[in-house]
């Protein structure tokens, strides 16, 4: 028991790090349309504006067979296609989503699954599945993407205001008029 709360003294953000950021979840907004024609609208802005590209990430971890000399190391992460599946009728698409975002002075990128679902004269669009890495780590290891926490210190908050910016720029694409053929 002593253990355990010695454990507990000592890293008391891990002990109580129960919660994760499971979704983020967008207003629901409204705008004309059956649920397939908004469901279309919305596979063609995620297309253009939702991005799933491939991250460099690097440490320099210490390479103790080198003397202690670091080892400079740098791995691409690979991208993919945005768009997974889309199904107008059922008013559904599910894409992957990549998002950069700047945490004191480290770059950060936040990966998700991108869920749009339409009905008749509205949408709103989830992300779940999210998962965040820090692009360098100087001389820590680099795990790539982890789960997102909900804890002090976590950053989740940033996390979320930039997936939820990430949502009203496909929302506020959706809603927009259709573009002048006239060019």
């Amino acid at each position: 028991m002593k253990r355990f709360a010695l454990v507990l003294a000592l890293f008391p953000a891990a002990a109580l790090a129960a919660e994760y950021l499971e979704l983020v979840e967008s207003k629901v907004y409204e705008t004309s349309g059956t649920a397939a024609e908004i469901a279309k609208r919305g596979e063609t802005c995620i297309a253009r504006i939702v991005r799933n590209d491939a991250v460099r990430i690097s440490d320099s971890a210490s390479n103790l067979g080198g003397f202690g000399q670091p080892k400079r190391s740098t791995d691409q992460l690979g991208g993919g296609p945005v768009i997974v599946s889309s199904d107008p009728v059922a008013g559904i698409v599910v894409a992957n989503s990549r998002v950069n975002w700047s945490r004191l002075m480290s770059a950060q990128v936040t990966q998700s699954t991108l869920t749009f679902l339409a009905k008749d004269g509205r949408f709103k669009i989830q992300h779940t599945n999210i998962g965040t890495l820090q692009l360098s780590t100087g001389y820590a290891e680099n795990d790539g993407f982890t789960r997102q926490g909900k804890w002090t210190g976590s950053a989740w908050d940033k996390v979320e205001e930039a997936l939820l910016e990430t949502s009203d720029k496909v929302a506020q694409c959706v809603m927009a008029p259709p573009a002048n053929d006239a060019w």
